[in-house]
Order: C-alpha cells, then sequence, then structure tokens
C-alpha cells in the first residue's frame, strides 16, 4: 500500500470497518492503524476477527497500545446480512463512540445459490446493501459529530466494477423470478453506487462526504464459500487479482485525501474519479431503491437524515 502524506491526518481519527477480518478490510485497518487511527473491526467470526485485530497490534508495534479493547484496535461482532444484527451492533457503536470520522462499508459476498436469511431476505442483497444503507444511517450522529470545519467525517462504500453487468428490476429486487448469484453480486454493486449517489444529495458535503470504489480484482477468499464453483472461479479471478493491500488502496486513500472532498456521491477507481455505467447514473432509479429500501428496512432514512444534521447545527 502506497504511504502518502494524507495517511498522516488520520492520526487520532476513529475508524469503523466492516468485513474487517479478511482481505481488503484486514489490509485497510492495517493501514490506519499505521497511520494512528483508532479502529473498530466489524467481523462475523469471533475468533477470527480477534485474531486479525492482535496481530494487527502486534504487527503496529507498542505505540499503539496493547491488545484488545479499549485500545488502537477494537472489535464487534456481527452477521451484517442480518438486520438485526446490524442495529445490535450499531447500538453498541452508538453506546461507545461518540464521534466516528471515517465508516467504511466493505463487508460483502457472493452467493451462488439463493438463500435468504431468518428475517426472509434474498443473502446477497442483505449482506451487500441492506448493511450499508441500516449501518450508515444509524451511526449518521456521531458521524456529523465528527465533522470539523474543512475536514467533514466520510462514508467510504466498496462496490465493483461488476456493478456493469447489472440488470435490475426494482418490481424484484431479491430476485425471486428467475435467481443469478452473478447477476445478484452485479446489482447489489450497483445498489452501493446508487446509495452512495441518493445519500449524497441528501446530506451536507461539508459535514459528511460519501463516495464508492472498486478495489480492483483482490486475491482473497471470496466466493470460495460457493463450493467446486466458487473454488474455480476464484482461481479464475486468481490469475488477473491484486494483493489485499493493493485492494484497499484506494480505500483508504479515500479516507483522507482533499481530492476526495472536491465533490460527493462519486465512484473511484485507483485513485481516480471514473464514470460508472449509464445504467449507475440514473438517479431516478436511484431514488426509487431509496424509497423501497427504507420500507424494506423499516427505517424513516428521510427523518434521520433531518434529524442528524438539525442536531449538529443546534
Amino acid at each position: 500500500m502506497a504511504n502518502t502524506p494524507t495517511l498522516s491526518t488520520l492520526a487520532g481519527k476513529t475508524v469503523v470497518v466492516t468485513g474487517a477480518s479478511d482481505g481488503i478490510g484486514k489490509a485497510a485497518v492495517r493501514a490506519y492503524v499505521a497511520a494512528g487511527a483508532s479502529v473498530v473491526m466489524i467481523g462475523r467470526n469471533e475468533a477470527k476477527t480477534a485474531a486479525a485485530a492482535q496481530a494487527i497490534l502486534r504487527d503496529a508495534g507498542p505505540t499503539t497500545g496493547t491488545e484488545g479493547r479499549g485500545r488502537a484496535v477494537t472489535w464487534e461482532i456481527a452477521d451484517l446480512s442480518r438486520q438485526q444484527d446490524v442495529h445490535d451492533v450499531a447500538d453498541r457503536l452508538l453506546a461507545r463512540l461518540p464521534r466516528i470520522d471515517v465508516l467504511a462499508n466493505n463487508a460483502g459476498a457472493m452467493f451462488l445459490d439463493r438463500d435468504v436469511t431468518p428475517e426472509g431476505f434474498e443473502r446477497t442483497f442483505a449482506l451487500n446493501h441492506l448493511s450499508y444503507f441500516t449501518l450508515t444511517l444509524r451511526l449518521l450522529a456521531p458521524l456529523v459529530a465528527a465533522a470539523q470545519p474543512g475536514a467533514p467525517s466520510r462514508v467510504l462504500n466498496v462496490s465493483s466494477r461488476a456493478h456493469a453487468n447489472a440488470r435490475p428490476a426494482l418490481d424484484d429486487l431479491q430476485l425471486e423470478r428467475q435467481f443469478g448469484g452473478w447477476k445478484q453480486y452485479a446489482n447489489s454493486k450497483l445498489y452501493n453506487i446508487w446509495f452512495t449517489r441518493a445519500l449524497a444529495r441528501r446530506l451536507d458535503a461539508a459535514r459528511v462526504a460519501t463516495q464508492a470504489l472498486h478495489p480492483g480484482v483482490v486475491s482473497t477468499r471470496f466466493a470460495t464459500n460457493n463450493g467446486l464453483m466458487g473454488q474455480l472461479l476464484r482461481r479464475v479471478m486468481d490469475v488477473v487479482s491484486v494483493t489485499p493491500a493493493q485492494g484497499a488502496d484506494t480505500l483508504v486513500w479515500l479516507s483522507s485525501a482533499p481530492e476526495a472532498l472536491e465533490g460527493s456521491g462519486d465512484y473511484w477507481r485507483q485513485r481516480r474519479r471514473v464514470t460508472p455505467s449509464g445504467t449507475a447514473r440514473d438517479d431516478a432509479r436511484a431514488e426509487a431503491l431509496w424509497t423501497t429500501t427504507s420500507r424494506l428496512t423499516g427505517l424513516d432514512a428521510d427523518r434521520l437524515i433531518r434529524d442528524a444534521m438539525t442536531h449538529a447545527v443546534a
């Protein structure tokens, strides 16, 4: 991961990273800690997440504190495909974090076979889209509270160039009629961009700026949860894969780079603003997704945003 002068501005900041126990998330946490940030890792598996946090602390050395909670790296456990888990972890974070400078929504997966969560949501849609939406809105108050003049907090949403292959149907977001695992993954990465653009239209960018990004095809365990077919797909992807540290580079850079404050709601690849697909720029459909997602999650999203912004002004 490139070492840039902007990373020094992360010293003393509070960063929350989802999907943090492996791959891009773990590499990002390592970079944040090296820059002096205090990081909360959110992972699904307690042993794996704790081991990753302890390894990062060990490698960072004594200047970042000792192992465990209350130091430079802490962790929370949640299955973010379950909305109840998203709310529970948000409650815990709100209880202990008065300010959040960066929220990195990174958790994601692809499920080739259709599966639903206990709440009845198709699993890829629930993890890759609904978790971004709910966690961000629930954590808006500490995000707004962290903003300083000329230094807004940041919400960063890991998307993918796979969004260009999306074929969304707003009346069948969970693909009940004709499911395809790759199709749903591509759709969910489009929804990440639609969410980013819709959120940016509602937020004061001087307080909270939001961006979406493509990390590259990264050498991780992505897709290996899908049996033999997933393992074969992983081998094909690894032919052109970059390392997790390289994949995390744009995410970490966007967390402090001044260039990311020249606009909000954009899409980035390799530290450059790039134009997403024409479908991704369809803001009317993005608004329709916002409305439907608010209904599905039971959140009055616009009221939550108004309340967070009004409280900050008061």
